[in-house]
């Protein structure tokens, strides 16, 4: 268990080192961050000085619940019907309110065929209703749509036209490039033009852009800008807003869309009104013409035969007749209606010819509102089938509510009809009785009868046929419309959106912080240089030391004239690191590597020299560097004799050891550059030197040439106590560590550490005021990694 636990704080503190230095990381670019934060920051207040102000403009429609009925053709009769039940069409008035045919219908009514904008600091600012030049197209002329022509008036009599852009023209994309110079009031032609301008005389200079709208491109761009959603939750209220740069542009098509919907939600109703008003019309001709021939045969026949009045049998029997015949006469229309009616369920355009049932007596209210519902569920499937698919959720849920409309008014029709048939032949039955009676009366009686009841019936049926259509007429006057506006869209109650200040400039800071940081995070992902010590820590096998700090100073060997600089507060700790790695008392051998060259082997080498004398240590140290030697640069020493006689046997060790201006410090110098320095390495002259100076000296360092380089050169480490390999940040490659691992490995060194050089300078945390003021002699111990 209590492994566990530690294995899970082990964790825990990994992930707090990453995230400490992923954040230390970024945190040293710091100087990006500042620089794109106050460009994004200065790019976001240009844009908002220059943007033009956008504001929202927006209206509110009430949908109104009311019966779903056809219209009221009748006036209201008392009968047994049940109510029927009020629903809301809050929904599809939304989906009718963002179907393309209203906006493009709106478009229409506006006449928007061409649009006028002026050039200004933050671009191009519409012109509405306040054109620069009065246009003339002729009829039927043809512009191309769709495309800026730049007007820039030249004086009183000449203005300059500019084009460049694409047309679609008879199916293929062409290059549109003009420029040329044209007249005021003379007309401008070409195969892609033909318009004329004539002057304003308020106009004063400026640059002008006409355009010639399409009126399908403009009804995409206001569908997708327009938002239409209702008002709140349980409320039949509906919000239409926009977002624009013209308030009044914007608020003339809000207010047009509007009508258009009521216009829209008025049709139905009007054409079913029309309908029956044409059908009450064509029937009362038809009777007017039968009424009159009638009329002069009952008035002749009466006269012809002195024949006044009926017998009082002949007045009974005549009663009932005249009844059953108005009967008849109505139950073969209503049948003869029901039948059309199931002809033409399934067709949208001839069931909304068919006129109210009401006209024929049939006065079943349940009737007429499943017929209207009908109706309008055909209509709204219409105007959905021009800006939705059939697979879309609101054009399927539309098919179902037409499914159940027809299926409902398909069985009560047939009900109906089925119970009109079963009227019609008990009629027909009453019928033939009375008939039976007429045969038994005088022939004149007889004849009168029927030509008097030829004329009532028609006489009835055109009064019938008259009140009907003052009663069609009266309805069709009364029709209201379903939707009523609210708030109309007015400039006054538009409301500035943009530009904001602190959005448009937060932003911009927001933009610049967040590209610094994907700058940095990018450059890091494709870095293979040294970075943080975390990241060596993560690959090596061996220790990693606390390095020698990054410093500023001019001086190759700052510790001289810094010695309570952080960079000598750096090499201190490096000495006690390792002395603490090989706690030895005897004379400790130091061999410092490096891969690749300038990883500053020789400057660590140089100071961990100094500072190890200064604490009166007596130190040798050797530059095994015969390639291209860079100690006696950081001693200001010369490089006459030195290791490569020694090895060479020329010289004796006496010879080869100078003395340096530092107390306790001797140095052997590389000697003249040699053709084959690593085979002067593998010697048993070094193995000697090394012996022989343990003797003399506490501490022996040796400055290697880079084993990348000079592969021998491991030679010296196999001799020495501990090996150090330097690392440099933002310099050595991170595969580096790796090499170092199969290094120390292969050649079985006894003890083997990286030191960091080129670290960011921490403090050690004191800060550097402190090393100034002299406590860089009491730094405590750095820990080993």
């Amino acid at each position: 268990m209590e492994k566990l636990e530690e294995i899970i704080h082990e964790v825990d503190l990994y992930q707090k080192k990453t995230t400490l230095n992923s954040f230390k990381r970024y945190l040293k670019y710091w100087y990006l961050f500042l620089i794109f934060g106050v460009l994004g920051t200065t790019i976001g207040f240009l844009i908002y000085k220059y943007s033009p102000n956008t504001y929202e403009i927006q209206s509110r429609i009430l949908v109104k619940e009311q019966n779903e009925q056809l219209n009221s053709i009748l006036p209201s009769q008392k009968d047994n019907t049940p109510s029927v039940q009020k629903v809301s069409n809050l929904e599809n008035k939304l989906g009718i309110l963002e179907s393309y045919t209203l906006f493009r219908k709106a478009l229409m009514n506006l006449n928007w065929e061409v649009s006028w904008y002026e050039k200004g600091l933050g671009g191009k600012t519409e012109l509405y209703k306040n054109e620069p030049f009065e246009l003339h197209v002729p009829k039927n002329a043809v512009n191309v749509e769709n495309v800026f022509v730049e007007i820039v008036p030249l004086n009183d009599e000449q203005y300059q036209v500019s084009i460049n852009g694409e047309a679609n023209l008879d199916g293929k994309l062409q290059e549109i490039n003009i420029k040329k110079n044209a007249k005021f009031g003379i007309p401008f032609q070409n195969e892609y033009f033909n318009f004329t301008l004539d002057k304003k005389s308020e106009l004063d200079g400026g640059t002008f852009y006409l355009m010639f709208n399409n009126i399908n491109t403009l009804t995409k761009q206001y569908l997708n800008k327009t938002n239409v959603e209702p008002n709140e939750l349980g409320a039949n209220l509906i919000t239409i807003s926009i977002e624009g740069q013209n308030i009044q542009k914007e608020a003339d098509f809000i207010n047009e869309l509007n009508e258009v919907l009521i216009q829209f939600g008025l049709e139905n109703k009007v054409v079913s009104s029309k309908q029956s008003l044409e059908f009450i019309e064509s029937q009362l001709s038809r009777i007017k013409t039968k009424l009159k021939t009638s009329e002069n045969n009952f008035s002749n026949f009466r006269e012809s035969n002195n024949v006044m009045n009926l017998s009082q049998e002949a007045q009974i029997i005549y009663a009932k007749l005249e009844k059953i015949d108005n009967e008849k006469y109505m139950t073969q229309l209503q049948i003869n209606y029901y039948t059309e009616l199931l002809k033409y369920l399934d067709n949208s355009e001839k069931i909304s010819e068919m006129a109210s049932p009401s006209v024929v007596g049939i006065d079943d209210r349940s009737l007429a509102s499943m017929l209207g519902k009908l109706m309008e569920l055909y209509s709204e499937r219409e105007v959905l089938s021009y800006s939705v698919k059939e697979k879309n959720p609101s054009f399927q849920i539309v098919e179902k509510e037409i499914k159940i409309a027809r299926d409902g008014l398909e069985e009560t029709v047939k009900n109906q009809l089925k119970a009109t048939e079963s009227m019609l032949a008990s009629i027909e039955t009453r019928y033939a009785n009375i008939e039976k009676r007429i045969k038994k009366l005088p022939q004149t009686e007889k004849q009168l009868i029927g030509i008097q009841r030829e004329f009532d019936l028609n006489n009835e049926l055109y009064t019938y046929l008259l009140q009907k259509r003052a009663e069609a007429s009266l309805a069709q006057a009364s029709i209201m419309p379903e939707v009523q506006i609210i708030d109309r869209a007015m400039e006054e109650s538009s409301e500035k959106i943009g530009p904001s200040l602190i959005k448009n400039a937060g932003g911009g800071l927001l933009g610049g912080l967040i590209l610094a940081f994907l700058i940095i995070g990018v450059s890091s992902f494709f870095r293979t240089s040294v970075e943080t010590r975390a990241q060596v820590e993560a690959l090596s096998a061996i220790p990693v030391l606390d390095g020698i700090v990054k410093h500023g100073y001019k001086s190759r060997l700052p510790i001289l004239k810094h010695p309570h600089s952080g960079i000598s507060e750096s090499f201190r700790g490096l000495k006690t690191n390792i002395n603490t790695i090989l706690n030895k008392h005897d004379c400790k051998v130091i061999s410092v590597n490096s891969l690749i060259p300038g990883e500053g082997k020789s400057f660590l080498s140089a100071g961990l020299s100094v500072t190890i004398a200064r604490g009166n240590y007596k130190i040798l140290l050797v530059n095994a560097d015969m390639h291209k030697p860079m100690l006696q640069s950081y001693l200001e020493m010369d490089n006459k004799v030195g290791l490569t006689e020694y090895l060479k046997n020329e010289k004796p060790l006496e010879e080869i050891i100078s003395k340096t201006k530092f107390e306790n410090m001797d140095v052997i110098q590389a000697g003249p550059v040699q053709k084959n320095p690593s085979d002067l390495l593998d010697s048993q002259l070094l193995k000697e030197l090394i012996k022989r100076s343990r003797a003399n000296y506490d501490y022996i360092i040796i400055d290697n040439a880079p084993l990348l380089l000079i592969p021998d050169a491991i030679s010296t480490s196999i001799l020495a106590d501990i090996s150090l390999f330097v690392v440099r940040v933002n310099h050595s490659h991170i595969d580096e560590v790796k090499q170092i691992n199969r290094l120390v490995k292969f050649n079985r060194l006894k003890q083997a550490a990286i030191v960091m050089n080129g670290s960011p300078d921490r403090g050690y945390g004191f800060g550097k005021k402190y090393w100034k003021k002299g406590y860089g002699d009491y730094r405590a111990k750095m820990s080993i990694a």
